[in-house]
């Protein structure tokens, strides 16, 4: 009887630690982050310049801090519109209170979009792509946003912060307006 409750309290005390662990781990997920594969060539240059295969995707740091606030420039992982259960990641080019021009057509017109208040406006870096963004679902809630991208981990040839990043438009279109000076 005894050699019984001795692999009862064992076993008892793996437990607590095997799930005390895994509640840390969704906590730590839901809260703090996570590390997330870039897919797709939207987003290129920033990420996933080269091929796409997938050993070579990048991994890039999530941050899922509490009171993150969307500023234009961020890059953001959301829930698709389109289809829910799918990630999606590209640059907010306008929050609450911007006009937005559409860099592609939407709907049949080029007119100046005003982003309400609790949306904001997301395109990919690479324009040439059919990635969907916000020239094609409009204004996307903040409530979908998950998070924000803050490092580049993987490759490591690559490895960077993300915080500070412009889109490769705008550093084209800043470098035109330098030369014309």
């Amino acid at each position: 009887k005894q050699w019984y409750q001795r692999r009862v309290a064992i076993t008892a005390g793996g437990a607590k630690w095997f799930f005390g662990c895994g509640g840390l781990a969704i906590l730590f997920y839901d809260n703090i982050g996570f590390v997330h594969t870039v897919r797709g060539k939207s987003m290129s240059p920033t990420l996933n310049p080269g091929p796409t295969r997938s050993l070579l995707r990048e991994k890039v740091w999530l941050s899922r801090l509490p009171f993150y606030q969307p500023t234009v420039g961020d890059i953001v992982v959301f829930k698709s519109p389109k289809h829910g259960s799918r990630l999606a990641m590209k640059r907010i080019a306008g929050v609450a209170g911007d006009t937005v021009v559409p860099s592609k057509v939407m709907k049949n017109t080029m007119e100046a979009v005003l982003i309400k208040p609790g949306h904001v406006w997301v395109e990919a870096d690479n324009r040439h792509t059919a990635g969907r963004d916000s020239n094609e679902y409009g204004q996307l809630h903040n409530k979908m946003i998950l998070g924000k991208v803050t490092w580049l981990l993987w490759p490591w040839s690559r490895i960077q912060s993300l915080r500070n990043t412009r889109p490769p438009f705008q550093q084209s279109e800043n470098r035109e307006e330098s030369q014309q000076r």
